[in-house]
């Protein structure tokens, strides 16, 4: 390629397009074929610069330095409604903008090791890239909701194979086109004709899309009895009415909108997160008033059940002891409390409840990430789910079963972000999928409807049917390909019914997990091992030559 002379304006200028880009993406997750080029223009500076590393203007961190801005642009009008939530969240986009930096720098710093000239180190911008996300996963700060694969959750058509891989096959596919479009740009600006590099170029970008058509107009679920579910989304507003309605007020506006649409062949009634007021010690869970008032209106119909939200508490041994667990002040004792959804049995003898524990915190929400040194900030912290401070989880996967009904699992809100976690609720037996959140703390900003697209995904993963029960909406049905069925709007009390069929095959990746991005990851740190070793090797060379 001819290396015009470029300011260095014109390089930040070049390669803030790619933050437009990715900012037109993913506004509200319509665009998000933009994603297959998108990295194109800040690909192409930091082939500039790798090809003038002699350059005194570029340091060896320009990776870093050139990439910053775009990605700051993107995650500023992406995920600025976080802050509605907390106001720390501010720094969030600066924060997230700086670790995909850091992988663009990796990549930067490796390929100018092993040599800019050789089309092949560009696996090392696939490689960080998603070793970065596999991280955004799992670390104490985990925040998944920009992984490039996510994008595509408004085209579930265009994905159906991901019930192979998972949102990483997405995210992966992504990497590899924009690599090949700077190939076929390069050509383009070069004024040659690279027969190879279009022929693959071609491919990747038709491929996943014909093979998800030929899946989505030929898959067949599985023929079962359905489940009749009901979905209801209270409309409560979390900055106000929340936490200032009594229990029985809520439990009456529940009680009206089941009523609208439950009778003898009910199933389910699915309520969202934190809509059961009482702040209960699971020791006398039963006798929670909004507890038993359920319980006798599911007694008004032979097979309806209650699904719900709630925030609870409980006791536990002093040697049982998490950096969640905290002493009471009056009675001396030892106690967790939990964000918790709860599926109220009905009346037998000795009524028992089936309850689960969110396990994939809310960072900065619901617990305090690297509390060994953060921990004196905990109690700024706000919980949507009415406490203060870090939660308690659970350590298995918990699915709840019923007689003569199929096996269902319930992602509280931030759990369903996470495609490994619900893989893992539906690889411990669940054939109905039930998503409960409160979306209402962002207000009406491309968050709820963010969030609510991601159901399509799990739903493919994991290939089950998916009722979702938002407080201030979006609530909706979704079927096994990801097709939206049913749904609410926004900020409206509403309920909504479907007969929802159970599904008991296992998919490939349901079964395997995340296995795309934990094979990044090793290969991330192996290649920063062989880059060291090779770099200081040719050091060493050199020197001997002089």
């Amino acid at each position: 390629m001819s290396l015009w002379e470029m300011s260095k304006r014109k390089l930040i200028l070049i390669s803030c397009l790619s933050g437009v880009l990715l900012s037109l993406a993913w506004l509200d997750l319509l665009f998000a074929p933009l994603m297959l080029v998108a990295f194109v223009p800040m690909l192409w500076v930091e082939q500039y610069i790798s090809k003038n590393n002699e350059d005194k203007r570029f340091s060896a961190c320009a990776g870093f330095a050139y990439s910053y801005l775009p990605f700051l642009i993107w995650n500023a009008t992406t995920i600025f409604w976080v802050s509605f939530s907390t106001p720390a969240a501010l720094v969030l986009p600066f924060f997230q903008a700086a670790l995909m930096s850091l992988a663009f720098q990796l990549f930067h710093w490796a390929k100018r090791v092993f040599g800019v000239e050789k089309k092949i180190n560009y696996v090392f911008f696939i490689i960080f890239f998603l070793a970065f996300e596999f991280v955004e996963l799992h670390w104490d700060f985990n925040f998944p909701w920009l992984n490039l694969g996510n994008s595509f959750a408004k085209y579930p058509a265009l994905v159906q194979w991901y019930e192979f891989t998972g949102v990483a096959g997405g995210s992966l596919w992504i990497l590899i086109s924009n690599v090949f479009v700077l190939f076929f740009l390069n050509g383009v600006l070069e004024k040659y004709f690279s027969q190879k590099i279009n022929y693959f170029l071609g491919i990747i970008l038709a491929l996943p899309i014909i093979i998800s058509l030929t899946i989505f107009f030929t898959f067949k679920e599985e023929k079962t009895q359905g489940s009749d579910v009901v979905v209801v989304q209270p409309n409560l507003d979390p900055y106000e009415e929340q936490y200032s309605l009594s229990p029985q007020d809520v439990c009456l506006i529940i009680e009206n909108l089941a009523l609208q649409k439950a009778d003898k062949e009910t199933d389910f009634v699915l309520c969202p997160e934190s809509c059961i007021q009482e702040y209960a010690w699971e020791e006398y869970l039963e006798e929670t008033p909004s507890i038993e008032y359920l319980r006798n209106l599911s007694n008004r119909f032979p097979r309806l059940e209650f699904i719900a939200g709630m925030s609870s508490r409980k006791q536990i041994d002093e040697s049982q002891k998490t950096i969640a667990s905290r002493l009471h002040k009056r009675y001396g004792f030892w106690y967790e409390n939990y964000n918790t959804a709860i599926k109220i049995d009905r009346d037998t003898l000795s009524p028992q409840s089936q309850i689960r524990h969110k396990s994939v915190l809310t960072p900065a929400v619901e617990k305090m990430p690297l509390q060994k040194y953060l921990g004196f900030m905990e109690n700024f912290i706000l919980d949507l789910g009415g406490t203060v401070g870090s939660l308690g989880t659970d350590k298995d996967f918990k699915v709840f079963s019923s007689e003569n009904k199929p096996k269902t699992a319930t992602a509280i809100c931030y759990e369903s972000v996470d495609g490994q976690y619900v893989a893992n609720l539906v690889k411990s037996g669940a054939e109905l999928l039930f998503i409960i959140t409160n979306d209402g703390w962002w207000k009406n900003t491309p968050g709820h409807r963010q969030h609510a697209s991601f159901a399509s995904l799990r739903a493919i993963e994991n290939r089950r049917y998916i009722a979702r029960s938002a407080n201030t909406g979006i609530s909706s049905f979704v079927s096994p390909k990801g097709n939206v069925l049913q749904k609410t709007k926004y900020w409206e009390e509403d309920v909504i019914k479907q007969t929802l069929y159970p599904q008991t095959k296992i998919t490939f990746y349901t079964k395997h997990g995340d296995y795309i991005y934990r094979t990044s990851s090793f290969l991330a740190v192996l290649s920063i091992l062989l880059a060291f070793v090779y770099g200081v090797l040719r050091k060493k060379k050199n020197l001997t030559i002089n």
